[in-house]
């Protein structure tokens, strides 16, 4: 008699985006991906997040192609916050005030040394999000839902692409770089249109 196989129902790998305009939606899903396992994750949330994502149109009236706004992703946050629980997907959301996103900042640090993680909006040609799950002393290290090629930061002084680390990041930036309020890639974005979103389970 053959032995049945028995899967794990664990987390899955974090996923890239399958349009130019749908970082917001997969960084907020990759937030679950790590924070969870597959079995844990309620398809109604998935389905709520497809819902209210992509909410921008564009400068020539396109819908969704101005990806995600800041108040979708804090609207999402708000819901989950009053639903995960009900939803037995317990989490909580933080948004920080404009004027605290900072790499440096300190809440984010507790954040992600409790395995939590945070959402980045940050420059990448556009503004873009991005998922941060580690720091140390000198290093962010996010996982990038656009895909690129494995050498596309091979000149780069200050981000490197990491290949082997699918279920957690896939850059490693500077975190002095993160906060010096230039246009090149992986910068926080500054003023009213910033945004960093700490999730945790609880």
């Amino acid at each position: 008699m053959t032995e049945k196989i028995k899967y794990e129902y664990t987390k899955t790998p974090l996923d890239y985006q399958i349009t130019e305009y749908d970082c917001g939606t997969t960084t907020l899903l990759n937030a679950l991906r790590y924070l969870f396992k597959r079995s844990e994750i309620s398809p109604e949330i998935f389905k709520y997040i497809m819902q209210y994502t992509l909410d921008k149109s564009n400068e020539y009236g396109e819908n969704c192609k101005g990806g995600t706004s800041t108040y979708a992703l804090e609207f999402l946050c708000n819901w989950l916050n009053e639903n995960s629980i009900k939803k037995q997907m317990p989490m909580h959301c933080t948004v920080l005030s404009k004027e605290d996103c900072s790499i440096y900042n300190k809440k984010l640090e507790e954040t992600i040394k409790r395995n939590g993680v945070a959402i980045l909006r940050v420059w990448q040609g556009c503004e873009h999000y991005c998922l941060l799950t580690k720091l140390d002393e000198n290093y962010a290290y996010l996982f990038d839902p656009y895909y690129l090629n494995i050498n596309y930061y091979d000149s780069c002084n200050y981000c490197e692409i990491i290949k082997d680390k699918p279920f957690e990041f896939n850059r490693k930036v500077l975190k002095q770089k993160i906060d010096d309020k230039s246009h090149d890639d992986f910068v926080l974005i500054d003023g009213n249109d910033s945004e960093i979103i700490l999730i945790e389970r609880i």
